[in-house]
């Protein structure tokens, strides 16, 4: 009952939030001083404002909770970064070995400030994410309906943000709803969130930052430091979806998610005491 609904409540807060902000950003484009703080200034007050809302909805919960919200190994944080940096580079690897892949025809770079402010960007949105979905939420269900079935239907609700968003190809829900699995076992295995944060800060700041991979065609509004275009195949990221609707993309997900499952932590040897002598 509990896990139940808690994942209403979640889903359901998410979405409001999602749909008034978009609401309210479009309102605030009418006004004179916010449309002046230009596109990298506009994003950044919508990251900030949207999901320091969803991180304050999460917190809440925890409290309800008389819960902490748990942050796992420091050490796995690196590995977490790497994942995610060395997965959605291996995607990227396989759309070019498909001819896909073509330098962009924008400015590769906007400057390294709004790079830096862009990464600060990315930051902070994929933590919120995490902290909502695999801090508050994902335990709840776990606690509730088993670990596979926590992870999977936290992955869903995860996916569900994302269709408030706009997404709506059957082939970018599969892929979010993926990526929302690969870090909810990063989270499961590690004990917290730290690790889950980094693979998908690292996956989205490769994406967007590295590669200039989304929007696609294009860049965002921070710049990037290599500007790519994927096209030919919507399959392979050709699309506007980018990536996102990328069988490659698909692909890297089973193979980094598989080894998460089959890992089992083995418990600590049991040390008998010696018989006291005397």
């Amino acid at each position: 009952m509990r896990a139940g609904a808690t994942l209403i409540a979640a889903v359901a807060a998410a979405g409001m939030l999602v749909l008034s902000a978009q609401a309210g950003f479009g309102i605030a484009m009418g006004w004179s001083w916010f449309a002046g703080l230009g596109d990298g200034g506009m994003e950044s007050v919508f990251t900030l404002v949207l999901f320091g809302l969803l991180v304050s909805v999460a917190m809440a919960g925890l409290r309800v909770e008389r819960r902490r919200l748990t942050f796992g190994s420091d050490v796995m944080t690196g590995v977490g970064l790497a994942v995610g940096i060395g997965g959605l580079t291996v995607a990227m690897l396989l759309a070019m070995i498909a001819g896909l892949v073509q330098p962009g025809r924008t400015a590769a770079t906007h400057g390294i400030g709004l790079l830096l402010i862009g990464t600060l960007t990315v930051v902070i949105q994929s933590t919120a994410e995490e902290v909502y979905f695999r801090g508050w939420l994902q335990p709840v269900l776990i606690r509730g309906w088993g670990a596979a079935a926590g992870v999977v239907v936290a992955a869903l609700a995860f996916s569900a943000l994302h269709v408030a968003g706009g997404a709506r190809s059957p082939m970018t829900l599969l892929n979010i709803f993926l990526a929302g699995t690969l870090f909810g076992m990063i989270a499961l295995r590690t004990g917290g969130i730290l690790a889950a944060a980094a693979a998908h800060t690292g996956w989205n700041w490769a994406e967007a930052m590295l590669f200039g991979l989304d929007p696609n065609p294009g860049v965002g509004s921070f710049g990037t430091i290599a500007d790519l275009d994927l096209v030919g195949s919507a399959w392979w990221g050709g699309s506007a979806e980018g990536l996102n609707a990328s069988i490659g993309v698909t692909l890297v997900l089973i193979a980094l998610i598989l080894p998460l499952i089959a890992w089992r932590t083995t418990p600590a040897p049991v040390v008998s005491s010696p018989p006291a002598s005397g």
